[in-house]
């Protein structure tokens, strides 16, 4: 396997489409110095499925040599909690051109979009880019490229067109870059949200993803319409949480919405074909106690730590740290090991084929598709309501704001119990020195008093 080291960073910029002759407009001086740097020839070629699959998903992946960063590139959308209006955010890995096809840790990270389906060089986009820096006081803070484009598929030219793109080098030029944006459009710019490789692909990439995002439907609308635009939204996420959670090598995203279908699967039981249902639930459980092993164990190796770190002389914190961190090593290693198996499973694939099936096609009772209300014929289980409150809120207008504040509270408490159990582990795990026993006594103490306070 290439061992050439992967660079990775969240990109965000402001497309606009504009007619060949567009001149540039003035923009204030206050901004800042401008640059004007070299032309750049860039020449790149767009993989995908001969159905536009990475692009249905927001996702792009090509090979590019003449613009400074030759080589493998991968875009996979981001979804900041506050995102620019009209922005573009998608974090962006590249590597460098050690080879002619994909590398495998992209292949392996778009697996379960991919379900299977080969990639191949779909299209090639030739660009002309003159592009200029902005720097403020801080430094470059926004970068101005102008292009022209040329599209060709299958050795022919199919579109041609200028594009300008304002590109963020420091969160610091948001405000300049917004103001960047609202002289282009002044002067005639029109936002675009469409990519070059999505032009080139034509209608294929502005088809809906395998699973589709749906219009929010009416409360009086049939029940498996309902159904059926919470489990595509709620999938929609997984898909997102679990490209997220290689990228980040964080899987508490990923858990937690699978944690939410399951969760909503249960309170729409009396809707659903049983056998199905109970089959698809048994891989959810699979999944998220794979996934859950590794996190829990780096939860409470870090609520652990932060318990002896408090403590202080003539307590020994540096040995008790030692002991812990000892202590839970192999655990995480293993942990880390066996979902990394999983992951490259045919059950991990399987699973994600099925939950574009729920999202598609879900497998309900023939009663979901009389005129019946959804809200009045679910479950008396309070816990069931409420989670269909929250996943149908846009639809009966229920609050879940309560429910996230005791949900946090409720993970906030278990945390501690959890580090309070791990401590006394550790403490009868007989490798321990006595005194550094004594000392994850006191941290144990700290922690049930916290507990009891709670």
């Amino acid at each position: 396997m290439d061992s050439t080291p992967t660079k990775q960073h969240v990109e965000t910029e402001f497309k606009f489409r504009v007619p060949a002759n567009f001149e540039l407009p003035s923009f204030p001086q206050s901004l800042g110095t401008w640059t004007t740097e070299a032309t750049r020839n860039m020449d790149a070629i767009y993989w995908d499925t001969t159905d536009a699959t990475l692009l249905r998903w927001g996702i792009t992946m090509r090979t590019r040599s003449g613009g400074g960063d030759d080589g493998w590139h991968l875009k996979i959308p981001t979804r900041p909690r506050e995102q620019p209006k009209g922005a573009s955010v998608r974090t962006e890995l590249h590597r460098d051109p050690t080879s002619a096809t994909p590398p495998i840790e992209f292949l392996e990270m778009l697996s379960t979009v991919l379900q299977g389906s080969d990639v191949l060089p779909i299209a090639r986009v030739r660009t002309e880019r003159n592009p200029q820096a902005l720097t403020g006081p801080s430094g470059q803070i926004v970068e101005l490229v102008d292009d022209r484009v040329t599209l060709t598929r299958n050795e022919v030219i199919v579109d041609q067109f200028r594009e300008i793109e304002i590109e963020l080098t420091s969160e610091l030029g948001l405000p300049d870059a917004l103001l960047i944006c609202e002289i282009l459009r002044n002067a005639g710019a029109h936002t675009s949200s469409v990519s070059k490789a999505a032009s080139a692909f034509g209608p294929d990439a502005k088809k809906q993803p395998d699973v589709p995002r749906l219009p929010t439907p009416d409360r009086t609308d049939l029940p498996c319409d309902l159904i059926r635009w919470a489990l595509s939204r709620q999938v929609r996420k997984i898909f997102y949480a679990e490209l997220t959670s290689r990228l980040a090598g964080d899987t508490h995203g990923l858990t937690r919405e699978l944690i939410e279908l399951d969760a909503l699967l249960k309170a729409l039981r009396d809707w659903f074909n049983q056998a199905e249902q109970e089959f698809l639930e048994e891989d959810l459980t699979w999944l998220i106690r794979e996934l859950s092993i590794a996190a829990e164990l780096a939860d409470q190796h870090a609520q652990a730590r932060a318990l002896v770190n408090s403590l202080s002389d003539p307590l020994d914190p540096d040995k008790a740290a030692a002991a812990v961190d000892q202590y839970f090593a192999g655990k995480i290693e293993a942990a880390r090991s066996s979902l990394q198996a999983a992951r490259r499973s045919d059950r991990y694939l399987y699973l994600f084929s099925d939950l574009i099936n729920l999202a598609c096609v879900p497998a309900v009772t023939p009663r979901a598709y009389e005129p019946r209300n959804l809200w009045e014929n679910i479950s008396r289980n309070p816990c069931d309501r409420l989670t269909i409150a929250v996943h149908f809120g846009a639809i009966f207008k229920k609050k879940s704001k309560r429910l996230k504040k005791n949900l946090h509270c409720s993970q906030t408490k278990t945390g501690r119990v959890n580090a309070s159990e791990m401590l006394r582990a550790i403490a009868l795990s007989g490798k321990i020195d006595p005194a550094v026993i004594f000392t994850l006594g006191v941290s144990l103490g700290a922690a049930i008093n916290a507990e009891d306070a709670s």
